[in-house]
């Protein structure tokens, strides 16, 4: 994300991606519904997360700037595993602030499990994280 005032990156949004190595580049609609199917995709979550921690703490000992970023979290996530704790964990492992951390969720997931959903997000802010809508509004248009 670029802040428009001062043209300068003010935050980066992870995104998954998979090259492989027979297949080429896949995009998440590739791979991503078979690990929610399994309920494994925290796990991808979670490595995107920790790859952040690492990043930072990296760029920390060189004495750069640390951006913000957003990930996205599944709905399975609420139900496979403890993410609120997971994300916690990374957090504090790193030395990140909540406010370097924020959380997409998906649009379509409101459409899944709306009650767990609003409870998700209630959740986080109680933990004073920022949530965001991925992709809002784009199921309502062809």
């Amino acid at each position: 994300m670029i802040d428009i005032q001062n043209m300068k990156l003010a935050e980066c949004e992870a995104l998954s991606r998979w090259i492989d190595p027979r297949y080429g580049f896949l995009s998440p609609d590739k791979f991503i519904p078979a690990l929610e199917g399994n309920r494994e995709v925290y796990k991808v979550d979670c490595h995107v997360l920790e790859g952040y921690g690492q990043d930072a703490e990296f760029l920390r000992e060189k004495e750069k700037e640390i951006f913000p970023i957003s990930f996205n979290i599944s709905r399975t996530d609420l139900e496979a595993c403890n993410i609120y704790q997971k994300i916690e964990d990374t957090v504090a492992r790193y030395g990140l602030s909540r406010d370097q951390v924020h959380i997409e969720i998906t649009e379509s997931a409101l459409n899944d499990s709306s009650q767990a959903i609003v409870e998700a997000v209630q959740h986080f802010h109680d933990l004073s994280y920022q949530v965001w809508m991925d992709d809002f509004g784009s199921g309502y248009f062809p």
